[in-house]
């Protein structure tokens, strides 16, 4: 614990030798003495009374540093402790104390709590209220993969670990505890033995005079001349240990669009969690089977309602955290899956010349095979690394439509952190229709009721026998917009009933969403008998706008009724 400076001692010392001491002062002198005593429980008891009676005063800060220190540190209660460290955080942000708390926070969630995203998310504070203390940030991020190691997440800690050294070259006793915790993270899991070498001995050449360069050589020294039999022993020990089979998880669709089948995916995975969806339900909670686009530039595009990959938010939505990761390569990715299979998370990636959405279950270092879900299969499949690897790369080298362009993206469910019931899932479906069915764009490209407006103007266009462009574009809008957005909206119908039994202001939705649909898709059979007529056929086009504009108005009383429900009008 740091010591109080000379200058406040010597205030306190020469208030007491002039008897003009505060009530405060005369507390602090009080807690002091049984703290210097040993009489831990004793002294908290008197901190306590400056925070809570001085609480103004200007020892209160110290005196609440001093108490958590007490109840962490000498009563074996860090639990209690952190509480007050947070405390003093929250109430006198400009007090001396707040770095130092704040490390302790992070110190009790790795040693006691156990968790490193609460770590990771202390220092995350540590570094917004002390931008310029490069050094403290440094220390902090430290102690966040000193909790990823603690924790076995040996990817996570290797990754942090290379972060620091990024970020903070300049702090060298930090980057050389970094760069050891890299190496022995590589060594936890299972990298070659000549990668790990290399670790260490790129640690020795750059940090030649630190602590962490001297526990580097000793590591070295037992990789070249330890106990080489007791050593092969362990090895085969950590390989059966870094080897696992998740069991259970069950088999998924093989679906039409990218986007359903990586719903598809997830749905698997939730199940494996005891979360049992329909797709129609996590199709309502995403949002697409509300959204109706024209791109004219792009007429077969659909919408994509959300920013964000499907697995993070419907993730969101049912209440679990969440792993993702990507990276530079498929070698490189593949050391993260190895961990979350580890950890007993399977994990959802895009795989293959075809590409397709598959679960991976597990991995047996030893053999070298990775097992996995493929859609549409009720049995798990396998695979050499190497084979799965360059598969992957096939796949998502160049990242997806529904994850973004980052290649190798990787999603895992973590931790439960909510369950949701069915009504707060209900009103979140409401207010992702009404958000969906209100918004004029998506992507760029008109939407809802002004989609239906632009498509009634093109249909107008295209009674004009020599615009082929608005006809072409028309024709390419039906088949790869509007059809399948009507396959995902038809399904909607007995969630739209659920909501419409609860909510009496959403009468009659339901009636209005199926007729908007069968509106909807007589606007494309106006359109095919134009396309086919010989005769008369600027007077179809004509017929097929002014249903699509009908269709506008319909869209535009369901999406408003939605709102009001969604506001609480």
């Amino acid at each position: 614990m740091r010591r109080l400076s000379t200058a406040l001692g010597v205030v306190l010392a020469l208030a007491l030798l002039a008897g003009c001491t505060t009530r405060s002062e005369r507390l602090y002198r009080r807690a002091e003495t049984f703290l210097a005593q040993g009489q831990h429980k004793m002294a908290a008891d008197e901190y306590q009374r400056i925070v809570t009676e001085e609480g103004d005063g200007p020892l209160a800060d110290d005196a609440l540093y001093k108490l958590a220190y007490v109840y962490a540190e000498e009563l074996d209660q860090p639990s209690v402790g952190l509480v007050q460290y947070r405390t003093l955080v929250d109430k006198y942000p400009r007090s001396p104390w707040v770095d130092d708390a704040l490390m302790r926070i992070m110190a009790i969630q790795r040693q006691t709590l156990e968790d490193p995203e609460a770590v990771r998310a202390t220092w995350g504070e540590l570094c917004d209220r002390f931008t310029d203390r490069k050094a403290l940030c440094a220390r902090g991020l430290l102690e966040v993969a000193r909790a990823y190691f603690d924790a076995e997440d040996y990817a996570m800690a290797a990754a942090t670990s290379v972060e620091l050294t990024t970020r903070f070259p300049e702090e060298t006793t930090a980057c050389a505890q970094a760069a050891l915790l890299h190496a022995r993270s590589a060594e936890r899991m299972g990298i070659e033995q000549a990668e790990v070498e290399e670790l260490y001995e790129t640690l020795i050449e750059r940090y030649p005079d630190t602590h962490a360069a001297a526990m580097a050589k000793r590591n070295i020294g037992w990789i070249y001349y330890g106990k080489r039999e007791e050593q092969q022993q362990e090895q085969a020990a950590e390989v059966q240990r870094r080897s696992r089979i998740i069991r259970g998880v069950p088999a998924h669709a093989s679906e039409e669009t990218e986007l359903l089948q990586a719903i598809s995916a997830l749905r698997a995975a939730l199940a494996h969690r005891g979360e049992q969806r329909s797709m129609e339900w996590l199709m309502a909670l995403h949002g697409a089977p509300f959204a109706v686009v024209f791109n004219s530039a792009h007429p077969s595009a659909g919408a994509d309602p959300l920013q964000g990959s499907p697995f993070e938010i419907l993730s969101d939505a049912l209440g679990f955290a969440y792993n993702k990761f990507s990276g530079s390569t498929a070698a490189n990715a593949f050391d993260t899956v190895h961990q979350a299979i580890l950890q007993g998370r399977p994990v959802i990636i895009r795989h293959g010349s075809d590409p397709a959405w598959i679960i991976v279950t597990g991995y047996d270092l030893k053999d070298q095979r990775v097992q996995f879900m493929p859609p549409g299969r009720d049995s798990y499949a396998a695979t050499g690394r190497d084979e799965f690897i360059s598969r992957w790369q096939a796949g998502s080298g160049r990242g997806s439509g529904v994850a973004g362009a980052q290649p190798f993206y990787q999603f895992s469910l973590a931790a439960r952190m909510r369950e949701p019931s069915d009504d707060d899932l209900m009103r979140a479906v409401i207010g992702r229709a009404a958000d969906i069915m209100q918004r004029p764009t998506l992507s760029g490209a008109p939407a809802g009721a002004a989609a239906w407006e632009t498509v009634a103007r093109w249909l107008d266009r295209c009674a004009d026998p020599e615009d082929a462009e608005a006809r072409s574009a028309i024709e390419g809008w039906v088949d790869g917009s509007l059809r399948p957005y009507l396959a995902m909206a038809q399904p909607m119908a007995p969630i739209l009933q659920k909501a419409e039994a609860a909510t009496p202001a959403l009468a009659n939705v339901t009636a209005r969403h199926n007729e908007l649909l069968e509106e909807a898709e007589l606007v494309a059979r106006k359109i095919e008998e134009a396309t086919a007529a010989e005769d008369d056929a600027a007077t179809k086009w004509q017929a097929a706008a002014a249903q699509a504009r009908y269709v506008q108005a319909l869209h535009q009383r369901i999406a408003e009724q939605l709102a009001a429900v969604a506001s609480g009008d």
